[in-house]
């Protein structure tokens, strides 16, 4: 039988190695498995759809379904899961001891809408009673300047989101004190290098300290609708279960994947 070729994208995690290393076969395809960083991936996918298989946002994804315009299909095997209290990072000076004091101060995100961003409001509100309303927020790029929001986002009422400028970054305002704060995704010994004046505001949680069914599923695997379409029939469902099948720990026992 002649192999189908499959192009996955996807960090470079302990739950899909054995797909990269070739352990776990995708039964009737070829697969080019390509270890990129979420940030690149997240936006060639939602731009230009590239990959057949591919790690995605759960944030960006669910608003595309909900928006009718999704060209991936979900599948339930979570890439990424992580605690996020100890991305809550706070300018020196800013007069923020605790979470609470994060109401009323100017705090930057990269793109409102991404789940680490997500996650992390939710615990601001819902941990510690700081509403979004009660924070000014402020989008832009983290380190490289020009970044916007990857799915268009409708105007929330009560809430105050502005756009930093074009040739700002978050990492630089936030050393200059034009920002209180902010919640990087990405790697935050990187961020907290580069802003030098940052500190965490949360502690990190002990794995155990809650169960790990409640960790966080930041980000999940998802087919490209046209890519199954062309599938043969008969090895429709194999990517998503070799990836299932792939998708378990190997060094990190809680950091789990719901499958």
């Amino acid at each position: 039988m002649v192999e189908v070729p499959v192009t996955i994208a996807c960090g470079n995690y302990d739950r899909t190695r054995a797909i990269r290393d070739g352990t776990v076969k995708v039964e009737g395809c070829t697969v080019t498995y390509l270890p990129l960083y979420p940030e690149e991936i997240f936006h060639r996918v939602f731009r230009f759809a590239e990959f057949d298989v591919s790690e995605l946002s759960f944030s960006s994804y669910i608003r595309t379904v909900a928006a009718g315009t999704a060209a991936y299909i979900g599948i339930p095997a979570f890439v990424s899961r992580i605690f996020r209290h100890s991305g809550i990072y706070v300018r020196e000076g800013a007069g923020i001891k605790k979470p609470q004091d994060l109401r009323g101060k100017r705090v930057g995100v990269p793109e409102y809408q991404i789940t680490a961003v997500v996650w992390m409001r939710g615990m601001i509100q819902h941990e510690y009673g700081v509403l979004p309303s009660e924070i000014y927020w402020r989008s832009g790029g983290q380190e490289q300047p020009g970044r916007e929001e990857r799915t268009p986002l409708k105007p929330i009422a009560g809430l105050d989101l502005q756009p930093i400028g074009k040739h700002q970054t978050l990492v630089e305002m936030l050393r200059d004190g034009a920002l209180d704060g902010s919640l990087p995704p990405g790697p935050r010994r990187r961020f907290a290098k580069a802003s030098r004046t940052s500190r965490g505001c949360l502690p990190i949680p002990e794995p155990q300290s809650e169960p790990i069914t409640k960790r966080p599923a930041c980000s999940q695997s998802c087919i490209l609708s046209a890519s199954a379409n062309r599938w043969p029939k008969n090895i429709r469902g194999c990517p998503p279960a070799s990836i299932r099948r792939s998708a378990k720990p190997r060094r990190w026992p809680w950091s789990i994947c719901a499958t």
